[in-house]
């Protein structure tokens, strides 16, 4: 049974050494599982300038366990760093695999730092949504909608209701303060050139969210389908 009252450790080479020699048979055929002669040979080899005189005993059975501790010792070590990545308190083991999973680099992600990714809690609610558009500069609120087929008068708008309802019946409606919103850059009114602008058409293009649209795309539940509703002065 392991015991807990020990913190983490990851073990040294003379640890696993040690560990190593202890695995193998009592008895005098044996010398280097009696504990002393592991920490005999270690003192002879750090000494060693030079063809040893006297070679001490057990010092086959040392070296060949010193071999096979060099190499377990290795595997506890990557085992250790791994432990500290299971959480992404690093990624230097694993960077490529961690990079791959959670899809990055990413230009939309709100979360481009993989380790802040890893922690982020995530969750379906308006509030949640509101705060990962805030952090790339946009200000929106945001409802649940229903699947509704048309609406009353006068409180309609041409384009926004969907003949035969929603598929999936799931909606949220976002609200987009271009007001409040330092990430949105108002677009240039283009060139009146001949044919190109019908009666009543504007010289612009309208605003532009899509940077706002694609962080979204990355943190909301797929079955929602999204509405987008523009506010603002500036509209």
């Amino acid at each position: 049974m392991a015991d807990n009252s020990k913190p983490f450790h990851c073990p040294t080479f003379v640890e696993s050494f040690l560990a190593t020699c202890a695995l193998w048979p009592r008895g005098r055929a044996w010398p280097v599982s009696d504990g002393a002669t592991p920490a005999r040979y270690l003192s002879w080899l750090s000494g060693l300038l030079s063809a040893p005189s006297v070679w001490p005993a057990g010092f086959v059975q040392a070296a060949y366990s010193a071999a096979i501790a060099a190499v377990r010792n290795y595997i506890e070590t990557r085992l250790c760093a791994l432990r500290l990545e299971f959480w992404c308190a690093t990624h230097s083991e694993t960077h490529d695999q961690w990079m791959i999973e959670y899809g990055l680099p990413d230009d939309c992600d709100p979360f481009p730092d993989l380790c802040t990714k890893v922690a982020a809690i995530g969750g379906t609610r308006c509030e949640y949504y509101a705060e990962i558009a805030a952090r790339a500069g946009w200000s929106i609120t945001c409802a649940n909608g229903s699947d509704a087929c048309g609406a009353a008068i006068g409180c309609a708008q041409i384009g926004l209701d969907v003949i035969g309802g929603l598929r999936g019946g799931a909606l949220l409606i976002v609200k987009v303060n271009l007001d409040d919103s330092p990430a949105y850059v108002a677009p240039s009114e283009a060139q009146p050139f001949i044919g190109n602008f019908g009666i009543g058409g504007s010289l612009s293009c309208g605003p532009d969210i899509t940077p706002l649209k694609c962080v979204l795309d990355r943190v909301v539940h797929a079955h929602l389908v999204i509405q987008y509703q523009l506010e603002g002065s500036i509209i």
